[in-house]
């Protein structure tokens, strides 16, 4: 009998079982490379983040610093201003005058005059009169006892002279402090009137605790974290006429810049090691550069 039209050349279509095999080797090695580049990216992104994150605390950290050690020494006042000649100067003034950036390789302390000033109107020996109407110019509700409080160190001077003293009342207008100016300093004859401003004394201290990068203000608030993930801190200064920076100059007086070396490791890891980066910081001190 001969064979049907409809099955003459049938031939059976699909995989053979071979075929399967290779197909599934080849998608498996499709896969496996997938895979490997997935991982690769995601080591990459991982160890970039680490690095971004590094940079980006690094930065901070060196922007904070730098603001407070350019500031070092200075006040709204001349820098030429000084206590009088018969006056025994208190620690914050010899501080102030002599030592505005002191410490030791691994932290240091910045001594200096607020950024907010207020003018002043009227002045005697033991209190000064604020120009409230300047100081609400930006914000209508300011009060003063927003800016002082009793106990706190503060800055009056003019043109000619700087006392650092300790702030023992605040009334709507007027702080009251001690111990008193041996001048009033708004008759001061070496010195305009206009010229006597007030402002807070800024003591700022800079060190590494556990790991993290501490400041302590003198704001009563303690020491806070600025930085997480820092191996150390080294601080070196340079003294005017001097080529090198040292740990520990000889005359505090002539420092003109400090130089702020750190260490900080990242978070996350790259091939199983740690992300690890040094940065270094130079910067001038405002009131000893002329």
């Amino acid at each position: 009998m001969s064979a049907s039209p409809r099955t003459q050349g049938f031939r059976p279509v699909g995989f053979g079982l071979i075929e399967l095999m290779v197909a599934m080797v080849l998608g498996l090695l499709v896969v496996g490379a997938a895979f490997a580049i997935f991982q690769s990216n995601q080591r990459t992104f991982r160890a970039n983040s680490g690095i971004n994150r590094i940079q980006e605390g690094a930065r901070v950290a060196f922007e904070m610093i730098s603001n407070d050690v350019r500031a070092a020494g200075g006040s709204s006042c001349s820098n030429l201003a000084r206590p009088d000649v018969e006056h025994s100067n208190t620690s914050n003034e010899t501080a102030f005058l002599t030592q505005p950036v002191s410490g030791n390789a691994s932290e240091f302390t910045v001594v200096s005059g607020d950024d907010d000033a207020y003018p002043v109107t009227s002045a005697t020996s033991n209190s000064v009169t604020v120009d409230l109407t300047q100081a609400q110019e930006d914000n209508p509700s300011f009060a003063l006892s927003d800016a002082f409080s009793s106990g706190q160190s503060i800055i009056v001077c003019n043109a000619n002279q700087l006392y650092v003293v300790a702030v023992t009342g605040v009334s709507t207008d007027t702080i009251s402090f001690a111990p008193a100016t041996p001048v009033v300093m708004t008759s001061d004859p070496m010195a305009p009137g206009a010229s006597v401003m007030v402002s807070r004394f800024r003591n700022v201290r800079w060190f590494v605790n556990s790991g993290s990068l501490m400041v302590n203000r003198n704001d009563g608030n303690g020491p806070q974290r600025v930085i997480d993930n820092v191996a150390v801190m080294r601080v070196s200064y340079l003294q005017r006429g001097g080529l090198n920076f040292v740990a520990a100059p000889t005359v505090w007086s002539d420092v003109v810049a400090v130089r702020v070396n750190m260490r900080l490791n990242g978070a996350d890891s790259a091939d199983g090691r740690t992300i690890r980066r040094d940065f270094s910081n130079v910067i001038s001190l405002r009131s000893r550069v002329q």
